[in-house]
């Protein structure tokens, strides 16, 4: 009697044991197969075994998949989490369905209570669904601006420009900005003076264009468009140039056209005037100008 009564509180106690290893393990192995798997997926992408890629589409690709794979791990987890808690609940002779009940009844409630987490999740499964981003991403959520750093179905964590690490309620995100989304554009406008040889001008401008290009096929997309006259301004004639390049890029580009702008007008001549104005002095004879400008 005695053996059979600790054989008995002794299976009440091994069991309860191997169902929290028996979880530890799974979880261990749902994280690590998952893992494998995405790697691999991210691999064959690297490799070009899912057909051919751009380099820039490969690396959304990749970013996405890396997105998916923290998020799907995280659901996993939590799925066999609360399958392992009610077979624990079971093993120790706990009723599951009034706790069933019980939480059915208590999420009625904390649905009402917490109508903002709800929205998080549901505004994160969209964002997923729908791609509007991924990890990796440079977007601008409401006033923020920053790089996409992790994602969850709950918040989205961006870092900006100043290094501030910004954390963000999915339910908030009502109006995005993504500019690293299947292409960028740099966007280029000088001021030349009303004397400037136009033509001539928008001709270096197309020139130095088509070099950019040239030097950076792995970053401009298409022959950059030179527009021509954007506006007639105060003190200089606005010209504009358009020049669309791979997600991300066209910050560099952009740079790098201005400063080779610069330098070819310098070496044609050609100003960049800063604003100036005509000063005229009182005399009894009426205003005259000095002839003297000063910059406004």
């Amino acid at each position: 009697m005695k053996w059979e009564f600790a054989q008995i509180n002794l299976g009440k106690l091994v069991i309860p044991i191997l169902v929290i290893l028996g979880w530890y393990i799974a979880d261990r192995i749902v994280v690590d197969l998952t893992r494998k798997l995405f790697e691999k997926g991210i691999s064959r992408v690297e490799n070009g075994q899912t057909g051919h890629l751009e380099g820039h589409e490969r690396s959304y690709r990749i970013k996405r998949l890396e997105t998916l794979k923290s998020l799907v791990t995280d659901l996993l987890r939590w799925g066999l989490g609360a399958v392992a808690f009610l077979t624990f609940l079971s093993t120790i002779n706990v009723n599951v369905m009034p706790i069933l009940t019980g939480l059915g009844i208590a999420g009625l409630a904390i649905s009402l209570a917490a109508q903002n987490i709800i929205r998080d999740f549901l505004n994160g499964i969209f964002v997923v669904v729908e791609d509007h981003y991924a990890v990796g991403d440079v977007v601008k959520i409401g006033e923020y601006f920053g790089v996409v750093e992790y994602f969850t179905l709950r918040t989205t964590h961006l870092s900006d420009l100043d290094g501030n690490y910004i954390i963000i309620p999915n339910s908030r995100i009502t109006e995005l900005v993504n500019a690293t989304k299947y292409w960028s554009q740099a966007q280029v406008v000088v001021g030349v003076s009303y004397d400037t040889d136009i033509r001539k001008a928008l001709g270096i401008m197309e020139r130095v264009g088509r070099d950019i290009r040239k030097d950076f096929p792995d970053k401009v997309r298409d022959e950059p468009q030179v527009q021509g006259i954007l506006s007639f301004d105060a003190s200089s004639i606005s010209l504009r140039a358009l020049i669309r390049t791979f997600p991300g890029e066209h910050w560099f580009i952009g740079r790098e056209y201005r400063l080779r702008l610069k330098e070819a007008f310098d070496a044609e001549g050609i100003t960049i005037p800063f604003p100036q104005m005509d000063v005229w002095i009182r005399s009894p004879e009426g205003f005259r100008i000095t002839g003297q400008k000063t910059s406004a």
